[in-house]
């Protein structure tokens, strides 16, 4: 569609300078013809007016000819040329339309008709030269924000591209560790160990519903953490306890599903069981100026020395940083026998609904 048709902005934009120009050409007849400004208005406006519809013929050239394929040149003289015809036949409808106003009594001499007819060869032939200037000024401007439009889609493509492959990672992650968990309970306890696959199967099907969402609230996550710390405390029983504190002013903020999964693992798989008599793993959110604070605090044993591959916080970085840029980080250190982990976020999303709070875990 033409670019000045399809935008009502653009279109009410173009009839306005060209209602100017009428204006313009009622003022020029006016000092340089002698009429009363009366005659000259209704000769000037109205043709300004038709030269409106007839300017927007240069789109038709300039899309025939983009400056970036077609030589200077060639566009210059087709530009001219188009002007030239163009003109004329303006003129010739301006003269026309003298001509019928001469009827009512506005009548020129035969030297003023050659000269109205010169003066709007001349304004026609300028006024579609610069049609077609605004015309490629256009052409150029559209060709910029369909580009930058491709490059942001591009961008937001590969960005959700690496959110599914991440979150990808995140399953077997997990899956891997709380296997392991019902495995050492097998030999032990049988009955914990169906208690703890029944409560994985729950999780699971709660993981894999939020899981297919871009994103979810920052209270539903906390509800999908304290649900993973009640399939390990099956494991762990009166060794492992657990609290979430989420403020109400941060719940609704939207993160990525399982987020903070991974933190949580870790400070059970590398916190709390390297203790004899066990510990507490708190969840905090709160607002810290404009950005929401999320921390996981835990116990652990300074004397032995903390494995893993460090597999666990590489994947949150990388979430952080293909959802929200430089907006988010994630920092974690270790003093005093707790670890503490914390991500910080951009702040709530204004209008989302926030979950219901979750509170302490109680002991199985």
């Amino acid at each position: 569609m033409h670019p000045i048709l399809g935008d009502q902005l653009r279109l009410r934009l173009h009839l306005l300078a060209w209602s100017l120009a009428g204006g313009v050409l009622a003022l020029l007849v006016r000092v340089l013809l002698g009429t009363a400004w009366l005659p000259a208005l209704v000769f000037g406006v109205p043709l300004g007016l038709v030269a409106a519809p007839i300017s927007l013929s240069a789109w038709y050239l300039c899309r025939a000819m983009p400056l970036a394929r077609t030589s200077a040149v060639r566009v210059g003289v087709t530009a001219v040329g188009a002007a030239i015809i163009t003109a004329s036949l303006w003129a010739a409808l301006g003269r026309w339309w003298w001509m019928l106003l001469a009827a009512s009594a506005f009548e020129l001499s035969n030297d003023q008709m050659v000269e109205l007819f010169t003066l709007l060869l001349g304004l026609g032939w300028l006024g579609y030269l610069l049609a077609v200037t605004v015309h490629y000024v256009l052409q150029a401007s559209d060709a910029s924000a369909l580009s930058e439009r491709r490059v942001l889609e591009a961008q937001i493509a590969q960005r959700d591209a690496e959110l599914r492959a991440l979150r990808a990672q995140v399953d077997p992650h997990f899956l891997f560790n709380s296997l392991n968990s019902i495995v050492g309970l097998m030999g032990a306890d049988r009955d914990r160990a169906r208690q703890m696959c029944l409560r994985l199967a729950e999780f699971l099907r709660d993981s894999l519903t939020l899981g297919s969402e871009g994103r979810i609230t920052l209270g539903r996550e906390a509800a999908l953490a304290e649900q993973y710390l009640a399939v390990e405390q099956v494991r762990f029983g009166t060794r492992l306890q657990f609290a979430t504190s989420i403020a109400p002013d941060v719940a609704a903020t939207l993160v990525p599903p399982l987020l903070i999964q991974p933190l949580v693992e870790n400070a059970v798989r590398h916190g709390v069981a390297t203790l004899l008599e066990g510990g507490a793993v708190q969840i905090d959110a709160t607002r810290a100026g404009g950005k929401v604070l999320v921390v996981v605090t835990n116990p652990y044993d300074a004397d032995v020395r903390r494995g893993g591959t460090g597999f666990g916080m590489d994947i949150v970085r990388r979430r952080l940083a293909a959802a929200f840029g430089t907006e988010a980080a994630l920092a974690a250190e270790a003093r005093e026998g707790r670890y503490r982990a914390s991500i910080t976020l951009p702040g709530a999303v204004p209008g989302a609904r926030p979950d219901t709070l979750v509170g302490p875990g109680s002991e199985s």
